[in-house]
Formats: C-alpha cells, structure tokens, sequence
C-alpha cells in the first residue's frame, strides 16, 4: 500500500512533470529551527521556535532537562504547543520562591518511529528591574568654570538598564548639550558648570521591565564675588559727604563689609547705602582721611578693594595778625598761624607792594624777617614802614587772609 507522497509523486510522472520528489516519511527527523535565547519581562507572553523534517515528526519540549507540561498534558496550561512545532507561553510566570517559574534553558525534541533528534538549548530568562538605586543623586554644589558631578548608580535589572537624566522635569538631551557627558556608570559630568546648569536633577532607569525615577537632587551653581565697581580714591571738603560706590556680583549675592584700615570706622557718620550701593560718610571730618576697604564673601569666595579719603579744608587761622603802634627804631612783630587740609602755604605782603614775603625770608637790608613758623619781624622800624601787612594762606581747598596795620609813633 502506497503512503500519501509515494501517491502524489507517481501522479506527477504520469503527467510527465519536471519535478523531484523527496519521500521523507520513512526518515529520522532533523531540527531546521532551533530555539533561540529570549528575555521576556514577568507576565508577558513569550515563544519558543522549534521546527522539523518531517512535519509529522511528534515535538515534544524540555525544561532544565524535565519535560514541560503543556495545554496537550493539562488543558488549561499557560504552555501550548503550536501546530508549527513552537512553544507559546501565554503569560510568563516568575512563580513562587523561584518554584514554577517558566525561567530556565529549553530545548525540543522531534521524533518519529525513525528516530528522535533534540534541538540546541535557548535560554528564557525573566527581565526584571529593582525599585532601588544603588546610587542616589544628592545634593551637589559647584564653583562657576569647574566640573560638577552628579553621582547615580541605577537598581540592579536584567537587561542592564538604560539611564538618562532630567532636569527641573524636562528630559536631556546629553548628545545635544556639549558640556554634558554620560559616564558609564550613570554619573552625569557638567564640565565647566555654568549657573544656567543649576536646577533640580533626576537620574532615570529605563529597561523593558519599565522605567525608575531617583529622588530630585539640588545642584547649586556659585559664582565667585566679582566687581562691577570697585571703590575710588575720593577727595572732599570737610563737612561735605561722600560714597564709596562698591558693587558686586556673585551666586549667591556676596555680602558686603567695610573696614577702615587701621583706624576706627566713624560709626556714628558712616553706613552702608541704600541697595548696598557702597559706604557713605555723612559731614566728613579732616580726621576720616585714610584707607577704606571693601570686602564681598559668599560660599564661593572672598574679594576685596580699597580706596583712599583725603579731606581737605581751606585755611583757617589758629592766631590772627593784630595792629601794631611801635616808636621808630623798634622792633614790630606780626604772629600768624593758618590751619587747614593739607597743611596751607601762606605767606606776606604789604598792601601797595607786589612783593611776597615767605617763610625764611630776609630783607636786602636784614631788618624784615619771616620765620619758618610765620612770624613777621621788622628791626628799626621807620617811617617807610608804616602800613598794614596781609598774612594770605591757600591751599587745594581754598585760601584766607588777615592784614594789621603797623604805625611807626615818634619820641616827642
């Protein structure tokens, strides 16, 4: 009696077909596909190829060495076996304390009453990813121009997950951010960080299981104190008042001192401006001259810059010249004494003459002299004499003046 193909391929000679015929129903069977590793996540269908020569070879599937229990065993199994030979697992299971679980190495077998033939193993392994990061982004603050380093090291997972980052709840796109670099690790490296950067971070997990968010992480950006005014040397009048314009920039915003160097503040007519402008000094004294200094600080660092006051005043008298009534052939004397800031030149003269007499000087005739203190001395004194004499004092701040007249009285 004929078999079915023995059947078929003498019809086609009949019909004088071009055709080649194989009878493989009296062979052993041979695998043509073999079961390939898969990776599936829990609760997820999977499938298993398995294919054979002859198809009417029985395929019967192994797992871990045991055979499998399938729909054809138990009719409401989650394992079937297709018609194509294939193993369809339609709802993985991790079962329980690692018992039932459809995790292992499979493989086939096909066989008929020729023979029996097993496949290569294909592994199904179970993806999984952890809740917890092994490394969690923490709060990080970073000097303007470094390098910032924000740490992760995402849970444990099969396949190895994925990370990326966010920032202030926005994805990154590190390949478009030149500054940003991806570490294997996961670490994400700001180089240089810039205050733009600062923001609240998340390092994110990602694999087929699904997807981990760490905790959002701070990363502060400082910015050095840096001047947009420093303080200028200032000259003003007494009485008058003056500022020290002294600005700054800085992340945070530096906080700003003043000192005096080496002297006290005058702290009952010195504050800090409105808007931390700079230092201002109400009704300026000669003795507030000096050297003034300006300190920023924040947690970045440290700045400083100094300025010098000069006060200035115009002369002023500390003894005034008086009228002299001398007899003729004595000896009149003129005291004067000026003050001011700086120190004022001063000299003298004789109303009606160009001449001016200053400190050290001496007549032709050595009968006028003026002390280097500022006294005016007449020897002998005459007729000719006879005048008012003017002690002028000037310096950068203004100039003053004070005359006395001599009167030359005769014996009678």
């Amino acid at each position: 009696m004929f078999n079915r193909n023995a059947q078929l391929c003498s019809f086609l000679l009949v019909l004088n077909a071009a055709v080649f015929c194989e009878d493989t129903s009296n062979l052993a069977p041979v695998i043509i596909e073999h079961p390939l590793d898969v990776v599936v996540s829990r609760g997820s269908p999977a499938t298993l190829n398995c294919g054979a020569k002859p198809s009417t070879a029985k395929i019967t599937w192994y797992k871990d060495g045991q055979p499998v229990i399938t729909n054809k065993e138990q009719v409401n199994s989650h394992r079937i076996v297709l018609d194509t030979g294939s193993l369809f697992l339609l709802k993985v299971n991790s079962g329980k304390n690692g018992k039932d679980s459809d995790a292992g190495a499979y493989y086939c077998v096909a066989s008929n009453e020729h023979g029996e033939v097993k496949s290569n193993e294909g592994s199904l392994r179970l993806a999984m990813l952890r809740e917890d990061f092994r490394v969690r982004p923490r709060t990080v603050q970073a000097l303007g121009g470094e390098m910032a380093v924000l740490e992760c090291s995402p849970p444990r997972g099969f396949p190895e997950p994925v990370v990326s980052w966010r920032k202030d709840d926005k994805e990154l796109r590190i390949q478009d951010l030149p500054r940003y670099t991806l570490h294997s690790d996961g670490n994400l490296i700001i180089d240089p960080v810039d205050r733009s950067d600062s923001g609240t971070y998340q390092c994110v997990a990602n694999n087929m299981v699904g997807e981990r968010v760490s905790n959002p992480a701070r990363l502060s950006v400082f910015e050095k104190p840096k001047f947009e005014q420093e303080p200028k040397d200032m000259t003003v009048d007494v009485g008058a008042a003056v500022l020290f314009d002294c600005r700054v920039t800085g992340d945070p915003q530096p906080q700003i001192t003043w000192k005096r160097k080496n002297e006290p503040m005058p702290v009952t007519r010195a504050y800090i401006a409105k808007d931390n402008r700079g230092l201002r000094i109400e009704r300026v004294q000669p003795s507030d001259e000096g050297e003034y200094v300006c300190y920023a600080r924040n947690p970045a660092g440290t700045l400083e810059a100094s300025a010098h006051l000069r006060v200035q005043a115009p002369p002023s008298f500390q003894t005034k010249p008086v009228d002299q009534s001398v007899p003729a052939g004595g000896t009149a004397t003129f005291e004067c004494a000026l003050v001011g800031q700086p120190s004022p030149a001063y000299f003298w003269s004789k109303e009606g003459q160009q001449d001016l007499l200053f400190p050290s000087y001496v007549s032709a005739d050595g009968r006028t002299k003026v002390s280097p203190t500022g006294t005016l001395t007449i020897e002998e004194v005459r007729q000719v004499d006879e005048g008012a004499y003017v002690c002028a004092g000037m310096n950068s701040a203004g100039s003053s003046l004070s005359k006395a007249s001599l009167k030359v009285t005769t014996k009678g």
